[in-house]
């Protein structure tokens, strides 16, 4: 059971008491006035039942002045009877109390009035007056229950509904209450509101390398900048210097927004925007380790992006993602392309699913050359998507999807498994195999089975290790350079070679290349498109290949496309090449083909 519904129920039973409580009064004073008992009895039973009572009971005449108190009284004012008994009631209350109803009167309550204790605390209580009608007069009857833990669990109660736990920041729930008021506000006023839907980048790294206390002390820090980035903030987007302050919310994970109302234009929510990314560029030092995250925002404004709360936060979302695919560190206003773009995406992602459930993948291989002796050497595996509406799809129009949405780390098992089985089936037909690479991406490679599901397939195709050739990015390697050494290490010793893609754009330092059980370099297209062309290109190439030499290292080109660029590769010591100068991607069958 969570402490909310424990609190809740607290909150049930003394309601339930205090009912009790109070029908148990009504009853003892009904008995103390009216039963035909000798006034002996009647004042011992009195005295019993005060005495009984947690809560303060105080009796006074129409004059006011008190005329008994029982010991919850005292306990309440933080005194003894005779601080209390002779003296006028209404000196122990505010002024606007009502101590004395009119004739006929219901019994009074007050909810929350505070009195003031003989230490000069405060102290808040529930007052119930009754009124009991004698011969010898009126006689009134107040009834004090003190409401601190009441209101503590309230409280309580009221937090962990509508505040986060961790950051103290508002939640989803008071955040739409807060958007709805701002747009009927900004509906009758003409005036603008804006959203922004902050996200941490690349924070899963951080839960996953350092561990949740780490990530959630994090985020504690990440709370904290964000609130003062915002007070220093909030005069840019004022209109007014009694505006309502911007409200901040933690969504959840490491999902922040930000609610800006009447605001002047959209160039201050972006002077806002670009504050918040400076600040949270700052790093944030936790336990010894040093963090620095950058962040991307999504900005919504009311009325041309959105004509209700949902509307906005989910195009505000939708904004952030779209800044996310263009580098990150940004904000990125939304446009109506984008939720184009989001709708695309979403029904991309269910076909994914329905392709993985029928089947609809087909691995291409294009070719390896020897460029020295222009024979095949090799081919690389690459998936291709038979979508039953849109036909033959690339890699490039839903790998990216399919990132994004966590379904790489799937196709691309997939793949490596039926690159195997297509090895096998060539060996057991008689060909002469030759080595498939197969690209490796990086959800394979951050997963904590890249191993296991390696030997699984080697195991279930019986082919040999040295003819399948895994192929990772430098992006990939340099995220995490001592796990790299650990698995390239672990996966040659399996017998599967090992190559790095795309060299030369992420950065690879010597002291990390040289510690990685990798046997080949790939140059990436973008150096080859332009050799002979551009003088930079061909210096790079010339590097990479002089690099990959001396340390015992192979080098492929991919993406050769004319003579002359292969002319120039080999004359720079290039071993091998790939690229539509010799063949384009294609089925296993053709495959087989253009080798023969």
């Amino acid at each position: 059971m969570s402490e909310l519904e424990r609190l809740q129920k607290r909150a049930k039973r003394e309601r339930v008491a205090r009912k009790e409580a109070e029908r148990l009064l009504e009853d003892k004073s009904r008995e103390l006035f009216y039963v035909n008992q000798t006034l002996a009895e009647r004042e011992a039973k009195t005295r019993s039942v005060l005495q009984a009572i947690n809560d303060g009971i105080l009796t006074y005449d129409e004059e006011g002045i008190i005329q008994s108190c029982n010991p919850g009284a005292e306990n309440i004012f933080g005194c003894n009877d005779s601080r209390l008994l002779g003296h006028p009631i209404a000196s122990l209350f505010p002024q606007d109390t009502l101590l004395i109803p009119a004739e006929g009167h219901d019994p009074k309550h007050i909810e929350e009035t505070n009195i003031r204790r003989d230490d000069g605390s405060n102290c808040p209580i529930e007052l119930t007056i009754g009124i009991v009608n004698l011969e010898s007069g009126r006689v009134y009857i107040a009834t004090l229950r003190d409401t601190t833990e009441r209101n503590s669990a309230q409280e309580r109660i009221k937090k962990l509904a509508y505040y986060d736990a961790l950051t103290g920041l508002p939640n989803r729930s008071v955040f739409l209450d807060r958007l709805e008021l701002a747009l009927e506000n900004a509906k009758r006023h003409n005036d603008l509101v804006a959203v922004m839907f902050i996200d941490l980048d690349r924070f899963k790294r951080v839960n996953d390398t350092l561990g949740h206390n780490v990530g959630d002390h994090f985020l504690t820090q990440v709370a904290k900048r964000l609130r003062n980035t915002i007070r220093t903030s909030d005069t840019v987007t004022k209109l007014h210097k009694d505006d309502d302050i911007p409200l901040l919310t933690r969504l959840g994970g490491d999902e922040f927004t930000l609610l800006l109302s009447r605001i002047r234009n959209a160039n201050d929510v972006a002077r806002v925007g670009q504050r918040i990314l400076e600040d949270l560029r700052r790093p944030v030092r936790i336990d010894g380790h040093e963090l620095v995250l950058t962040g991307c925002i999504g900005i919504a404004l009311f009325p041309g992006d959105g004509e209700d709360a949902d509307a906005i936060l989910r195009n505000a979302d939708v904004a952030m993602y779209q800044g996310k695919k263009r580098g990150r560190n940004q904000a990125a206003f939304y446009s109506a392309s984008m939720n184009e773009t989001a709708l695309h995406v979403l029904t991309l992602e269910e076909e994914l699913h329905q392709a993985l459930r029928n089947s609809e993948f087909e691995v291409h291989f294009q070719p390896k050359v020897s460029i020295q002796t222009r024979k095949p050497v090799g081919a690389e595996a690459l998936v291709r998507w038979h979508h039953p509406k849109h036909g033959m799809m690339l890699p490039g129009e839903f790998l990216p999807v399919a990132e994004e949405t966590g379904l790489l780390g799937p196709i691309s098992d997939w793949v490596l498994g039926e690159t195997c089985k297509q090895i096998r089936c060539w060996a057991d037909s008689g060909k002469q195999p030759l080595p498939i690479s197969v690209n490796i991406s990086n959800q394979q490679f951050n997963g904590d089975d890249l191993l296991i599901k390696l030997k699984r397939v080697l195991q279930e195709s019986a082919i040999d290790p040295g003819l399948l050739e895994l192929e990772l990015t430098e992006s990939i390697v340099m995220e995490n350079a001592p796990r790299a050494v650990e698995i390239t290490r672990s996966i040659s010793e399996m017998g599967v070679s090992l190559s790095i893609d795309d060299f030369g754009t992420g950065y690879s330092s010597m002291s990390h290349l040289k510690r990685l059980s990798v046997d080949k370099l790939k140059i990436d297209r973008s150096f080859v498109m332009d050799l002979g062309i551009d003088s930079e290109d061909e210096a790079i190439i010339k590097a990479i290949t002089a690099l990959a030499h001396s340390m015992h290292l192979e080098v492929i080109a991919e993406g050769v496309e004319t003579e002359a660029q292969l002319e120039r590769l080999g004359q720079h010591g290039c071993n091998e090449a790939q690229g539509f100068l010799f063949s384009r991607a294609i089925p296993a069958d053709e495959f087989a083909e253009w080798l023969e």
